[in-house]
């Protein structure tokens, strides 16, 4: 045997040696480390002053202990464990369905939510909460009247609700449950542009899309707008096969690499697509995250769409489920992801082709108003007591909105009204008072404009036309001005 073979044999048994002996170190640490551990709780049980609940103790323990690795990672005892395919199903809760918020008479309806109990039963915005299943809850805060309404899917549940202008209706309904919807809006901006809204990508969610892109090619889509503003992430399974419906059959979405190489995967395109020409435009910001950055940052390799806006969260890693032999589950960190052109993107995002940050702002005035009622209580006046559901303001309703509002501007709060009790002992104090009223009577020609558009929507969400105020928000949006200048939107 020559001297270099030799040389060669020793020092592959020094690598095989010492990477046996770091492996054995590895062990040793481990079990070391379990060894203080179990000692420490033994000194916790013995001596401390009150009887350890020691499965609580270990509970908090491990969940503080994986608290500490990352943001993502978590731990799930039993119980807990069996609410996570709920939690993948963007399942919320069972109920009536109904966003609902705290006034000084109670609790009052806010919006229905579509093809929900509460709209299908002819519950209403403003409808004020009296009764549940016989107990009067009118005095009750929100806390502990939501926790009533919710309950077991298919639950009978019983109200008497009071409707401002009518009175005492009795209304029977069934719980159901609410779901998170991942695609909660989507419509024809003009006869050839499409716009859908994902807000993530959990069970199901691929399948959503799919029919909607279906429904809108139907009605003339040529090219599409996907809004990808806060959508929070989900299944990578299901970005991918969201992705199925925009990029040719095998089409890498993205490679997934861990500690551990043999466990290394990627994730192809498997379904059969809908359109792998439609130019795309793709609208993201800072909350866009997760499995939403995998769907833009695959668009964007394969130049299959344009990306504008800001750039996403920057959340590079993917989580992988571990079961322990009780049933609780360990949801860890296990691998960092990558594009198809293998950019990792954690900490930094997937920039945008075109750079907008189009944050629309609400001046404080306006901002004052809308958190008032105003608005929302005259359209109610307007349904109830007048009959007229007209989503149309002309002058002559305008006028009318505008007594109502100098009846009620006491509701409206502007910044400096904060502090004006400061300037009570002064002799300025009711020319300063005074300037503030007519400051406020005045708003209603200052955002004249503004408001009719509230008016609007505010009339069209109490009809249950959701999608119509969706479309006209997109419409009256920065974003939406600058995809007109750039021409990926035309104007009809």
């Amino acid at each position: 045997m020559s001297f270099k073979l030799k040389l060669f044999f020793v020092l592959l048994s020094t690598i095989v040696l010492t990477a046996s002996i770091i492996i054995k170190t590895r062990e040793q640490q481990l079990e070391e480390q379990l060894e203080l551990f179990k000692e420490f709780y033994g000194l916790m049980d013995k001596n401390y002053v009150d009887t350890i609940n020691l499965p609580d103790l270990m509970k908090k323990t491990i969940k503080k202990t994986v608290a500490e690795l990352d943001r993502w990672s978590s731990y799930h005892d039993v119980e807990e464990a069996k609410k996570r395919p709920d939690d993948w199903k963007g399942i919320q809760y069972a109920g009536i369905g109904s966003g609902v918020k705290q006034t000084d008479s109670g609790v009052v309806i806010t919006y229905p939510y579509d093809n929900m109990p509460a709209m299908k039963s002819g519950l209403k915005t403003g409808d004020l909460i009296i009764e549940i299943n016989g107990r009067n809850v009118q005095k009750q805060l929100l806390d502990t009247v939501v926790k009533q309404l919710k309950g077991k899917d298919g639950d009978s549940l019983f109200l008497t609700i009071k409707r401002p202008y009518m009175g005492i209706l009795k209304v029977a309904l069934a719980r159901k449950t609410v779901v998170d919807l991942a695609v909660p809006n989507y419509f024809m901006e003009n006869d050839s542009t499409g716009y859908i809204k994902i807000y993530h990508f959990l069970y199901e969610s691929s399948n959503s899309v799919r029919s909607k892109v279906i429904e809108l090619k139907e009605k003339g889509m040529k090219r599409l707008v996907l809004d990808l503003r806060g959508n929070y992430g989900g299944l990578v399974k299901e970005a991918t096969s969201t992705l199925s419906i925009f990029l040719p059959l095998n089409s890498l979405v993205c490679s997934v690499r861990g500690k551990d190489s043999s466990k290394n995967y990627s994730y192809n395109t498997l379904d059969k697509p809908v359109d792998t020409l439609m130019p795309i435009t793709v609208l993201t910001d800072r909350r866009t995250i997760s499995s939403g950055e995998i769907f833009t940052g695959c668009l964007k390799d394969y130049k299959r769409a344009t990306i504008i806006g800001d750039t996403t969260y920057g959340k590079g890693f993917v989580q992988s489920t571990y079961y322990f032999k009780n049933g609780a589950i360990l949801y860890i960190t296990a691998g960092r992801y990558y594009t198809p052109s293998r950019n990792f993107i954690g900490g930094k995002g997937v920039a945008p082709n075109i750079y907008e940050k189009t944050t629309d702002s609400i001046p404080l005035e306006f901002q004052a108003i809308l958190n008032s009622g105003i608005i929302s209580n005259y359209c109610i006046l307007k349904r109830n007591l007048y009959k007229n559901e007209s989503a149309i303001i002309d002058d002559k309703t305008y006028n009318d909105f505008v007594s109502f509002y100098r009846n009620n501007m006491g509701f409206i709060k502007l910044s400096e009204e904060s502090v004006l009790s400061q300037f009570q002992q002064y002799s300025s104090f009711k020319s300063i008072k005074k300037e503030i009223e007519t400051r406020k009577q005045n708003l209603t020609t200052i955002y004249r404009k503004e408001m009719e558009l509230e008016l609007q929507k505010e009339i069209l969400k109490q009809q249950y036309q959701y999608n119509s105020v969706d479309k006209i928000e997109f419409e009256h949006s920065s974003m939406y001005d600058l995809l007109v200048q750039r021409g990926y939107i035309r104007k009809n």
